[in-house]
């Protein structure tokens, strides 16, 4: 439960962390999860990733912020783990362009990492989508899908995350 605990508010803390940075404040959610047939796969610009075998994403929650500023940001993360939530961020959810998702355009990734919460490791610049079932009741995700390419230099990464939702999202309260 200690370990649980952990992650949750590790998770919370680098949310909470990175709208204060943006001068927002956040509605917080928390949410039991796992993370399924999710993967990284990560190769020069050339190779065709379809055919690489991915690197395997579990999680055990997931946390989703709605920032003051319209950011929304949805991290998933290990209640074991020692790394930070990989996370995933946006400005403003699109309810009109699918009649059964609420989609949230990626404009940056929270790549999970060792150091402390507080200094988030965010890459700018990237292509994807997060796609969340319905539209978009919090308290009560099913399931919530984010696809994510980064490129560096002759490198590419990219992120597919397929997240089951086990339960009720909890409201995480004002600090």
């Amino acid at each position: 439960m200690k370990v649980k605990i952990q992650i949750v508010i590790s998770g919370v803390i680098t949310s909470l962390l990175i709208s204060f940075s943006s001068g927002a404040l956040a509605r917080t959610y928390v949410y039991e999860a796992t993370c399924g047939q999710s993967y990284s796969k990560q190769g020069e610009q050339e190779e065709d990733l379809t055919t690489m075998k991915g690197k395997s994403i579990s999680c055990n929650s997931a946390i989703l912020s709605f920032l003051d500023n319209g950011h929304v940001i949805f991290q998933v993360g290990e209640k074991k783990g020692q790394l930070t939530p990989l996370g995933f961020s946006g400005i403003g959810l699109d309810y009109d362009t699918s009649p059964n998702f609420a989609t949230l355009p990626l404009d940056k990734v929270y790549l999970p990492h060792y150091t402390e919460p507080g200094t988030p490791e965010d890459v700018n610049g990237v292509e994807g989508f997060c796609f969340f079932d319905g539209k978009l009741n919090v308290r009560a995700l099913h399931d919530v899908s984010c696809v994510a390419k980064i490129e560096f230099g002759t490198q590419r990464l990219v992120y597919h995350v397929d997240v089951k939702i086990l339960g009720l999202g909890q409201a995480v309260p004002d600090p």
